[in-house]
């Protein structure tokens, strides 16, 4: 009841106590205080003063009457607090009679607790005391039955028992226990010496049996004591006598090779690229049989990792002698030297000679069919072109066979967990991988993938061995990549210069054919594409980066160069027979006009010829037949970057159609101009327009002047060469017959005259070149358009009103102003 009592009286004082602060705040916030920043008067800050003096006296007094107003409800919580003392006290002694209660069932839990977990202790040494007990019984078992089994020769028995025995834990195996438990009298020694022993003579016998086996060609035997030796714990040594096993198979191959080196100078010119071609060849059917044999019994990868190294070093032995032998029978050193010795200096002196222009009868389109840049009988001392050739030529079969094998290697060895991601089936590549090697043409194993014949619980163990590239150690690799460096760079960069040079020399431009072409054309790109075929075979990316880089710096300076500077000084020779008119003159500049047309042709046709060479050389399928996927890209740019040349040949074709233009056309097309409007007048009334119907002159002179001057070059130019010549002439034409035409006055009749006009000669030339000649005549057409327009619409709105019909204009607003003033 009390409690009940104090709660409305202790609600009461908290309402009235709220009341008491909102009338203070409300109090507050009412009071009429001024704004300090109002106050700009001595009165007003006086006023203002009295003012907060009074509002501060009224909250005093307003916190005085209520902390007056809070001491009884002060007192009365007092009272509440001390009212709960006695609570208080009889809770702690109910907590003190629990405490005394639980703390004796504690501490016979704790005992129980305890002795349990000593129970347990117990228990699991009793039961690890039985495992060993077991364990070393099995032990001793196990090494007695191995023991009589080796006796009795029963090595399949004999590796069961041996593998029972190697299963028990090592700790047990060497534990003191097991040293005084399983010795006996026939085996005295401690476990683990004696199962080393056994495993020792067990090794011992699985060899020499599998020597036998291989020496009688046992296939099943010889299979069975194989797959025998990892079972022991023998797996290196496994290996180990697999790789004998196999070097040996490669010494019996390598003997064969032996006999056939010193038969190479009766042989073909390939006859080493040949011999190191058998060994690949064979070392690839020993791969693809014995590698899935390795695999399936000691795990994905050891065959590369326990075999192939010994494999390598026997074809690093046999592929170092083929090329010893390559470089004496061919004398490499000594063609080498005379290489290194032999200075070119045809082509720079070419450079400063201007050569004669000398008909000649037509010629083999390809130096095959007839004398060759290598064959000529004028050619100067110094290596023999034709021994260069065949020494390059089978030094490059050497490097592709290499690098073949090379693929053939990754492929198998260091793409075994790639299978997932291939496209092929596996019995497509295991045959891929031997015809490869059979068919010089297929030389891309990159797809090639090993038959997958591991366990699962093995594969996490493959999983994990480091992927080693074994031809990157390789003596053979190494040797082939320094003869590339050392010998094919230097003899090839020779042969592809003085092929050029003599090419030049025995230069003979053809006039029988009609456009005129020169022999230089045909003999340099055919050695050209044959050098680049043939550095792009070698597989080599380094190889072929730095030939690449050295054939466009030979083409631009001993064939570009060398042009430009023959039409150079052909310009020179000519030039001071064409300053005064007469016979002189035209034979000069038909003798100009000749050699022009001939190096002009081979510049143009040369762009297209060295377009056509980048697009074989960079077909992606050949070149993945020679190069590793990562290496695509950067091969397909080195041959791209040939491209540099097309546009060589271009700027110096373009460079000197305009020089052949400017000296011997241009000054003519003025004439042509002036001839064909000679009397000419667009002033014309019904008679006079009749009468310009008839003789239609305006055209038929400019078709007499155009074919005087550039009738002659259509026969003699390529197509591509004749149109920019035409492209020329029109635009050194068209600026001064607009302006001949804007000086002009034109009648109706006469409008309608000069527009037939235009569209006869456009069609004309049309029909003269396979260039878009109309869009060239564009302006005129237009400047048509409008002198035969009526007169009444104004120019603006004329301008306007064509631009939103969709016309594109080329003519300015005031030109167009200037050309409706011509309109009589």
């Amino acid at each position: 009841m009390t409690g009940s009592q104090q709660v409305p009286s202790t609600s009461q004082p908290d309402l009235a106590s709220d009341r008491n602060v909102n009338h203070l705040s409300d109090s507050t916030s009412e009071s009429p205080l001024a704004d300090p920043t109002t106050l700009t008067t001595p009165s007003s800050v006086r006023h203002a003063l009295v003012a907060l003096s009074s509002h501060s006296a009224a909250l005093d007094q307003e916190l005085a009457r209520l902390l007056q107003d809070s001491e009884p409800i002060l007192e009365q919580a007092q009272d509440e607090i001390a009212s709960l003392g006695p609570k208080v006290d009889v809770v702690w002694e109910e907590a003190d009679v629990l405490d005394a209660r639980l703390r004796e069932s504690a501490a016979v839990a704790k005992r129980i607790s305890e002795r349990v977990r000593i129970l347990d202790e117990e228990r699991r040494r009793v039961a690890a005391a039985v495992d060993w007990a077991v364990k070393v019984s099995d032990l001793k078992s196990s090494l007695i039955s191995l023991s009589a089994s080796i006796d009795q020769h029963d090595w399949d028995s004999a590796t069961k028992h041996c593998m029972r025995a190697m299963s028990v834990d090592k700790t047990i195996l060497t534990s003191r226990f097991a040293s005084a438990v399983v010795p006996t009298a026939e085996l005295p020694e401690a476990p683990e010496d004696t199962l080393f022993s056994m495993r020792k003579r067990m090794l011992q016998a699985f060899t020499k049996a599998f020597n036998e086996a291989t020496e009688m060609k046992d296939e099943a035997e010889a299979s069975r004591f194989f797959k025998l030796f990892p079972l022991i714990g023998w797996k290196g040594e496994g290996l180990e006598v697999y790789s004998t096993f196999a070097k040996g198979l490669v010494r019996e191959r390598g003997r064969m090779i032996t006999e056939n080196i010193g038969r190479g100078k009766t042989q073909a010119p390939t006859h080493f690229a040949t011999l190191l071609t058998g060994l690949f060849e064979h070392l690839a059917m020993l791969i693809d049989m014995h590698q899935p044999v390795v695999d399936r019994h000691y795990g994905k990868g050891n065959f590369a990792e326990g075999v192939m190294n010994g494999l390598q070093e026997e074809c690093d032995r046999l592929g170092c002698r083929i090329i010893d032998a390559w470089r004496d029978d061919r004398a490499v050193r000594r063609r080498l030297d005379e290489v290194q010795h032999n200075k070119l200096v045809g082509a720079a002196t070419i450079k400063s000679q201007v050569h004669s222009i000398k008909p000649i009868l037509a010629r083999p389109s390809t130096p095959a069919g007839g004398r060759t840049a290598s064959s000529s009988m004028d050619e100067p001392s110094g290596p023999d072109g034709r021994e260069i050739d065949r020494i390059l030529t089978e030094l490059a079969a050497i490097g592709s066979r290499w690098g073949l094998y090379r693929r053939f290697l990754k492929s198998r060895l260091l793409d075994e967990d790639d299978s997932g991601t291939k496209n092929e089936t596996k019995e497509d590549t295991q045959q891929d991988a031997i015809k490869s090697f059979k068919d010089f043409r297929r030389i891309s194993l990159d797809n090639a993938q090993p038959p997958s014949m591991l366990p699962e619980e093995s594969l996490d163990e493959a999983e994990t061995k480091e992927k080693v590239d074994i031809t990157s150690q390789s003596a053979l690799g190494k040797q082939v990549g320094e003869a590339l460096s050392g010998i094919y760079m230097p003899m090839e960069t020779w042969y592809l210069r003085s092929s050029i040079e003599k090419a030049f020399r025995i230069d003979q431009p053809d006039l029988t054919v009609k456009p005129y072409t020169s022999s230089i054309l045909d003999d340099v790109f055919y050695v050209l594409r044959s050098v680049l075929a043939r550095n792009v075979s070698t597989s080599s990316l380094p190889t072929v980066s730095e030939m690449f880089r050295v054939a466009k710096t030979t083409i631009e300076e001993e064939y570009i160069e060398v042009i430009v500077r023959k039409l150079e000084g052909v310009w020179r020779q000519v030039s001071g027979s064409m300053t005064v008119d007469g016979p002189r003159k035209e034979a000069a500049t038909r003798e100009m006009k000749t050699q022009f047309a001939v190096y002009l042709n081979v510049l143009g046709t040369s762009s297209l010829y060295m377009e056509r060479i980048i697009s074989e050389l960079g077909s992606e399928q050949a070149l993945s037949r020679m190069f590793e996927p990562s290496e695509m890209s950067e091969v397909l740019a080195i041959v791209n970057s040939l491209s540099v040349l097309v546009n060589r040949f271009k700027a110096g074709l373009r460079t000197e159609l305009d020089q052949l233009f400017t000296q011997t056309t241009k000054p003519r097309l003025r004439n042509v101009l002036l001839e064909t409007y000679k009397d000419a007048s667009y002033i014309l009334d019904d008679d006079s327009y009749a009468e310009a119907e008839y003789r239609d002159i305006v055209r038929r002179r400019f078709i007499k002047g155009w074919e005087h001057v550039l009738a002659g070059y259509r026969d003699i130019f390529t197509e591509s060469n004749y149109n920019s010549y035409v492209s020329m002439a029109l635009d050194a034409l068209l600026k001064p017959w607009e302006k001949l035409v804007l000086g002009m006055k034109f009648t109706e009749l006469g409008a309608l005259r000069f527009d037939k006009d235009v569209r006869g000669i456009s069609t004309y030339l049309a029909s003269q070149t396979s260039m878009g000649v109309r869009e060239k005549f564009t302006r005129l057409q237009q400047i048509s358009y409008i002198l035969n327009l009526d007169g009444t619409e104004d120019e603006g709105d004329l301008y306007e009103s064509a631009v939103a019909s969709g016309i594109s204009w080329r003519l300015s607003p005031s030109e167009v102003k200037s050309v409706r003033a011509l309109r009589l």
